[in-house]
């Protein structure tokens, strides 16, 4: 394999057709130049991830994909690009500003923009307005993802250079039917039986999903939008130090 600059970890395999895998498949692949690793959901997947693709040789380590809207003033296509990831016990970890500030400079040159601040990462989903809110006050985030600090910890401890990219899909005000939570694999990989079993003992749900899959929608959208921008997230390799003249 080529060394890879830049080692994408995304939770999602739909997450990761936004990189232009046609058929991502759980683990590594290789998408123009990036080396993915779709570790499924959850922090402990997306650091067990980090360290592989930091094993390979990965120069700088990216955390890919979605989130959820903690600031009320985001909407679903909104993204967010932190200057700072944070889990809620406090610990933080800075992303690379000049790293980020390349991406928002090639982001802005196609309209995109991209929204700073804190993101945070939890080990739940966050399924209601309620406990956004308390998230919100508790720990400053706009966002929340559960996967991005994990994914930061291990850039920090290896040297590596961090960034993450996150779509918003539901927003502050929204509340994530279970049935769907419930309903799908640590991949997003659809659990029919479960779903619909989830869908039958709380019928109400039902309404919830076509706006659901609108609003995810336009993350994905968004999401292409950023990799159409800058397929190689505007991150350059460090210059080797100058040999003896």
């Amino acid at each position: 394999m080529t060394q890879a600059a830049v080692g994408v970890v995304v939770a999602l395999l739909s997450e990761a057709k936004a990189l232009g895998l046609r058929a991502p498949v759980p683990g590594f692949n290789d998408a123009a130049g990036l080396r993915v690793y779709v570790s499924g959901i959850g922090d402990v997947a997306a650091q067990l991830a980090a360290e592989k693709l930091a094993d390979e040789g990965c120069a700088a380590l990216l955390s890919f994909g979605t989130a959820g809207a903690l600031d009320s003033a985001l909407e679903p296509g909104d993204v967010v690009c932190p200057s700072t990831v944070v889990y809620m016990d406090g610990h933080a970890v800075e992303v690379d500003s000049e790293w980020r500030a390349r991406l928002a400079a090639r982001c802005a040159e196609a309209d995109l923009t991209l929204v700073d601040g804190r993101l945070l990462t939890t080990r739940l989903t966050l399924l209601n307005a309620g406990i956004k809110y308390l998230a919100r006050t508790q720990s400053q985030a706009v966002a929340v993802d559960q996967e991005s600090s994990a994914v930061g910890d291990v850039a920090k401890a290896r040297g590596l250079p961090f960034l993450a990219i996150r779509a918003i899909v539901d927003d502050a005000e929204a509340t994530l039917p279970n049935a769907v939570i419930d309903g799908v694999d640590v991949y997003g990989r659809p659990k029919a039986v479960a779903m619909i079993g989830g869908l039958l003992k709380a019928p109400w749900q039902i309404a919830k999903l076509p706006g659901l899959a609108r609003s995810f929608n336009a993350a994905q959208s968004s999401l292409k939008a950023v990799f159409r921008a800058a397929p190689d997230f505007g991150f350059r390799m460090p210059r080797s130090p100058a040999g003896p003249s």
